[in-house]
């Protein structure tokens, strides 16, 4: 059986001369540029001159071909672009960018879709509507977003350095120090505690502080010891529009409760499907997210809750939310999930797992649109209004 054996030309090689009894160690180069091969049986000579003459040298069994040396791409640190990468810089405060720097450090798409949650949960719920009210939920429900960020950001720090997905964080290239960082994060979180708790109510404030603790003292540094960190994070994930409801009718009614339900199930094949392409990223920092850990439960797991995610819009006209209207509307939006979800657990390739992701940043939004405008008391706050009016002029 004949092999053919690639060797970098820049790979050193051992020769071994046995009358000699020695050891020579010569570049792969240098080989294919001064050595041949007598072949006894047929007295001919082998050039080993492969990298300009494509020739090959067979030797009984064994086929050698030098090539130029490929670069490993998935090792960040092979990823340099410019000498400034790997150069050592004095660390630089610049106020200019420090708006900017801000923004990157509270990752500020998350933050915006947790608050779009948490004015969901105020639109759909069944109370008064208060302008002031929505935006001091939204604004401290953003901060307090914005500190959870920052906090891991500071404790993920070594392993970010080592993903390509991370490795630009302010914190990874010294933007900003880790105490600044910090300082932020605690400004951030103070007043946005402050600000729910005293602009809204304490069941609010309450569900902000206990998202926070949960996302940086739990879900962090589970994310390097378990999986069971992705059902952590998809609890951080389901809080938000709990909140919005409690802004709203200051209690956790059932309609809360599965709010909570769809946000938690609908994170699963939003981020299972995220991971599925960013295993090297993952299993070089050292994270044991599912996708990593065990990939077929990944795939199950997404197409399991796209199916419970859908189970549960129906149960929203019955709680008295919604009427019957958002269930036929949000169903064909459903059964497309299901239908990706279904596509992703079976051939599991980075196309299926690319389309379930980008559905799902459509689908939330569109879902959360048809319950609000589908609600069973939409209207009926200004409809008593009016008729309270009514009484008092007569």
């Amino acid at each position: 059986m004949l092999q053919t054996v690639d060797i970098d030309k820049d790979e050193i090689l051992t020769l071994h001369f046995k009358k000699l009894n020695k050891l020579v160690e010569v570049k792969a180069e240098h080989i294919a540029d001064s050595l041949s091969l007598h072949n006894n049986h047929n007295s001919n000579v082998y050039h080993l001159d492969f990298y300009n003459a494509r020739q090959k040298c067979v030797t009984s069994n064994l086929s050698w071909k030098v090539r130029e040396a490929v670069p490993d791409k998935t090792n960040p640190g092979t990823n340099i672009q410019s000498v400034q990468d790997v150069e050592w810089r004095e660390q630089k405060f610049e106020y200019k960018h420090l708006a900017e720097y801000y923004k990157m450090l509270s990752k500020m798409r998350l933050t915006g879709l947790v608050v779009l949650t948490t004015m969901a949960g105020y639109w759909i719920a069944p109370g008064p509507f208060s302008a002031s009210t929505l935006l001091l939920a939204s604004v401290g429900t953003a901060l307090t977003s914005c500190a959870a960020n920052s906090i891991n950001q500071f404790f993920e720090v070594p392993y970010d350095s080592q993903m390509n997905r991370t490795k630009n964080r302010v914190l990874v290239r010294g933007l900003l120090s880790p105490l600044h960082g910090v300082g932020f994060a605690v400004l951030s979180s103070t007043t946005g505690l402050c600000l729910l708790y005293s602009g809204v109510n304490p069941i609010v404030a309450g569900l902000g502080a206990f998202n926070l603790a949960l996302y940086t003292l739990a879900y962090t540094p589970l994310k390097r010891i378990s999986m069971i960190n992705t059902w952590v994070g998809s609890l951080v994930g389901a809080i938000p529009p709990m909140m919005g409801w409690a802004a709203c009718t200051g209690a956790l009614d059932p309609g809360a409760w599965l709010l909570a339900g769809i946000l938690y199930s609908w994170q699963f094949p939003h981020f299972n499907a995220l991971s599925w392409n960013l295993r090297p990223d993952y299993s070089r920092a050292g994270y044991r997210m599912m996708s990593v850990v065990d990939p077929e439960l990944c795939k199950r797991v997404a197409f399991r809750h796209c199916i419970i995610l859908t189970s549960l819009c129906f149960a929203a006209p019955p709680l008295g939310i919604t009427t019957w209207t958002f269930a036929a509307d949000a169903f064909p939006l459903n059964l497309y999930l299901c239908y990706l979800g279904w596509q992703f657990y079976r051939k599991g390739d980075s196309n299926s797992s690319r389309k379930l992701f980008r559905f799902s940043l459509i689908h939330i939004p569109a879902l959360l649109l048809l319950m609000g405008i589908s609600k069973a008391t939409f209207g009926s706050h200004e409809k008593a209004k009016e008729e309270i009016k009514e009484v008092m002029d007569s």
